[in-house]
């Protein structure tokens, strides 16, 4: 019963820890982008989101491996952030904060809006590079 219950802890702990990490992840990429652009941009997940789409839709549509569906998916969103930021952002990046925030709210609703039209919004899932295989931590 104890090493069932310390079993379960451990694994509440490496959830958390795994969670906890995409979380420090987000955020530092926000910090990342703030710093550099002095814009918070409230578009940065809904990019994340359409870039993901495309490595499923790579991935499980066009039949390619998950490696080079990574390298050209990281391609695209790094162009795509760069013509995000030279033709959306810039233009109003010195003016009023209230301008920017409108603008990457915008920004969010279209890509969003994008998404739901080209994949329904429904949930997918990426095949893992990994593999399946589980391993027991602590028990």
């Amino acid at each position: 019963m104890v090493v069932a219950a310390f079993a379960d802890f451990m694994q509440q702990v490496v959830s958390g820890l795994a969670s906890g990490g995409v979380y420090a992840s987000l955020a530092l990429a926000l910090v990342i982008i703030h710093r550099s652009t002095g814009v918070i941009n409230f578009a940065q997940g809904e990019m994340a989101t359409l870039c993901t789409y495309i490595a499923w839709t790579l991935t499980v549509n066009h039949g390619w491996d998950y490696w080079p569906a990574f390298v050209v998916t990281l391609l695209f969103s790094f162009g795509f952030g760069v013509v995000t930021h030279r033709v959306v952002i810039r233009p109003v990046e010195r003016g009023n904060v209230l301008r920017i925030v409108i603008v990457t709210i915008g920004l969010l609703i279209a890509i969003n809006g994008f998404v739901v039209w080209q994949w329904s919004g429904e949930p997918q899932a990426l095949q893992s590079p990994f593999g399946s295989d589980t391993f027991d931590v602590g028990g």
